[in-house]
C-alpha cells in the first residue's frame, strides 16, 4: 500500500519534472545577468478578468500594480537572470492569438498544469521588463470577430496607454482590421509586428474549399461591399510534389458533395474562409488600409518538413504555388510593412509550441528546426521594438 509520504514525493517529483520542461527553452538566456530586482513580472491574461464585474481602472491597476499568480520556475537563479544584450520596449506588448489560439488552459492554483499557447514566451519577456498582455479572443471567428473581442478587451483592460502588437498568424488580420476600423480606443497602438500572419492568405485555406469544403461561410466584414468567393484554381494547375494531376484523379480524392455539405453544415466556421487568398487578396486588403500612425513589421519563416509528417503535404503544396513556407503561410504571404526576416522554423514553433512528434522527425529539417530558439527570437524582436522607439 502506498503511504501518503510516498506519494507526496511522487507529485512533488512530478510537479518539478513539469516546471522544469515548460521552463526549458528558456533557460538557455538565464544565469547571465541580474536585472533590475525592483521590477516584478507584469502579465495579465483575457481570461482573469470578467468585464461584467471589473472595472477598467481596477483592471489597468492589478495588471501593473500587483504581481501575477507565481509562475513556474525551475529554480531561483534562472527565473531572475535574463542575458544582458536584450532589453524591453517602453510600451506594454499585446500578444495576439492565431487560429484555434487562446491565452492559458489549467488552472490557476497549479500554474504547472496549465498549458499556454505562447509557451513561455510571455514570461520570458516579463522577466526582461515588459508588461505583457496576453490576448483572447473567439478560437475559430471570423477577422471582424476577433478584432471586435481584441478591441473591446483592450478598452477594458488599458487606460491611455501606448501598445505594441505582436500577433502570430491569424492574429495579424486581427490587428490590422482594428487599426483600420475600430477607432474608439481607451489605448494607443504604436506598432504592429506580425509573425508568419497570412496577409495575402494560403493556398491551402483554398484547397480545403475546393476539396473538402470548408472555408465557405463568408460575411460581409465591410458595410456595403460583399466578398463573393472564386473557385481555388482549375485542376490542371494544382500541383503537388511536381506532379499535376488531372481533373479526373483529383475529384477522385475529394469529397462527395453530399458529404462536402455536411462539413460545411458542421465543421466549418468563419476564419477558414477568411483566410483565402482570394479573400485576403480581392476584398480584405483592398478594404483594410494601415493606419498612418502605426508602424508595422513583419517575419515569415521556411523551413522544408518531410512529406510524411502532418505539415509536410502543406509545406509542399504550399511550395508548389508561392515558394517558401513553414507548412501553413508562404514567406510572401507573411511580408507586410517593413519586413524584418525570415525565420527558419515551421508554423507551429513560431509561439512556443514545439511538438516535433507533429512535424518533423528524423531528418535535415528536424537539426535546422531545433536550432531556432523561439524565446531568443522574441527577445530579440522586443529590443528592436525599443531600438525602434516603441
Amino acid at each position: 500500500m502506498v503511504s501518503v509520504t510516498n506519494l507526496s514525493l511522487v507529485l512533488n517529483q512530478l510537479k518539478s519534472s513539469l516546471a522544469h520542461l515548460s521552463f526549458r527553452p528558456y533557460l538557455n538566456h538565464v544565469k547571465r545577468r541580474q536585472p533590475n530586482t525592483s521590477s516584478h513580472c507584469e502579465i495579465i491574461y483575457a481570461s482573469r478578468f470578467h468585464p461584467s464585474s471589473t472595472s477598467r481602472s481596477s483592471l489597468w491597476s492589478s495588471l501593473f500594480a500587483t504581481s501575477p499568480p507565481s509562475l513556474p520556475s525551475p529554480s531561483l537563479d534562472a527565473a531572475h537572470l535574463v542575458t544582458p544584450q536584450y532589453v524591453a520596449p517602453r510600451a506594454p506588448i499585446v500578444l495576439c492569438h492565431g487560429l484555434y489560439g487562446f491565452d492559458k488552459r489549467g488552472p490557476d492554483a497549479l500554474p504547472f498544469l496549465q498549458v499556454r499557447y505562447w509557451g513561455g514566451i510571455e514570461n520570458a519577456l516579463a522577466r526582461l521588463g515588459a508588461k505583457v498582455v496576453v490576448t483572447k479572443v473567439p478560437r475559430t471567428g471570423s477577422i471582424k470577430a476577433r478584432a471586435k473581442a481584441l478591441h473591446s478587451f483592450l478598452n477594458l483592460a488599458i487606460q491611455n496607454q501606448p501598445v505594441n502588437f505582436i500577433a502570430h498568424s491569424m492574429g495579424g488580420l486581427d490587428c490590422r482590421y482594428l487599426l483600420s476600423h475600430l477607432h474608439d480606443r481607451s489605448y494607443k497602438p504604436l506598432s504592429l509586428t506580425t509573425v508568419s500572419t497570412p496577409h495575402r492568405g494560403s493556398p491551402l485555406t483554398n484547397w480545403f474549399r475546393k476539396y473538402v469544403g470548408v472555408a465557405k461561410m463568408t460575411d460581409d466584414m465591410f458595410s456595403g461591399r460583399s466578398f463573393s468567393a472564386s473557385p481555388f484554381a482549375d485542376p490542371e494547375t494544382l500541383t503537388i510534389h511536381g506532379h499535376t494531376p488531372n481533373p479526373g484523379s483529383m475529384a477522385a480524392h475529394s469529397l462527395d458533395r453530399p458529404l462536402q455539405k455536411l462539413v460545411h453544415q458542421y465543421l466549418d466556421t468563419p476564419a477558414y474562409a477568411n483566410l483565402t487568398t482570394d479573400f485576403c487578396q480581392g476584398y480584405f486588403n483592398p478594404n483594410t488600409p494601415d493606419h498612418p500612425d502605426v508602424a508595422y513589421y513583419s517575419y515569415g519563416s521556411n523551413v522544408v518538413l518531410p512529406f510524411w509528417s502532418v505539415l509536410g503535404l502543406p509545406n509542399q503544396l504550399i511550395r508548389d504555388h508561392e515558394g517558401d513556407n513553414d507548412g501553413i503561410v508562404s514567406v510572401q504571404s507573411a511580408q507586410w510593412g517593413k519586413y524584418i526576416k525570415t525565420l527558419d522554423a515551421h508554423h507551429w514553433a513560431l509561439n512556443g509550441q514545439r511538438y516535433p512528434w507533429l512535424s518533423t522527425s528524423r531528418s535535415s529539417s528536424t537539426e535546422s528546426n531545433n536550432k531556432f530558439d523561439t524565446i531568443e527570437f522574441y527577445l530579440e524582436l522586443a529590443t528592436f521594438l525599443y531600438r525602434q522607439g516603441h
